[in-house]
């Protein structure tokens, strides 16, 4: 398992520009192994105590597909995959058991569409604390990386 460097307002932005097409941005952390990548996690400050999101970006520079089956981490009871479906004026939020990420593509995690539901949160969960979360694919490989915690008006 590799960690990553807990974020910066600096290293978001970076990050942030790189999604829009800027400069080659290093990964949070990465399985070197498969290209597995994980970019621009970070989880917003609950409006509830119990409840987070987290967003992310998952890179896969390999030749294989690969699919996330769980995210775990120790600060929640449970960590959900969910997505966002239209269904005429409203969206309902639905849950999913995994996610492919296509071979030289990306999955992004962002605010209206997919993300991680982090519930029962162990203990309260603020702007500024860091989150320690495994992402496990069926490849078996689990990248480990230190999601900081910003508000809503804080994301990138």
């Amino acid at each position: 398992m590799r960690f990553a460097p807990r974020a910066t307002a600096t290293g978001l932005a970076l990050v942030a520009a790189s999604a829009c097409g800027g400069g080659d941005v290093v990964p949070d952390t990465d399985a070197a192994e498969t290209g597995l990548s994980i970019y621009q996690a970070i989880a917003v400050e609950p409006v509830l105590d119990d409840v987070a999101a987290l967003y992310l970006t998952i890179r896969n520079g390999g030749e294989e597909e690969d699919t996330l089956v769980a995210v775990r981490t120790g600060s929640a009871g449970r960590a959900e995959i969910h997505d966002q479906v239209p269904d005429g004026e409203m969206v309902h939020m639905r849950s999913r058991e995994y996610v492919v990420v296509p071979a030289n593509g990306a999955v992004v995690f962002a605010p209206g569409g997919l993300h991680v539901m982090l519930m029962e949160l162990v203990q309260p969960v603020a702007a500024g604390d860091t989150l320690v979360v495994d992402f496990h694919f069926a490849s078996g490989d689990t990248i480990t990386a230190r999601v900081p915690v910003v508000t809503y008006g804080d994301l990138p």
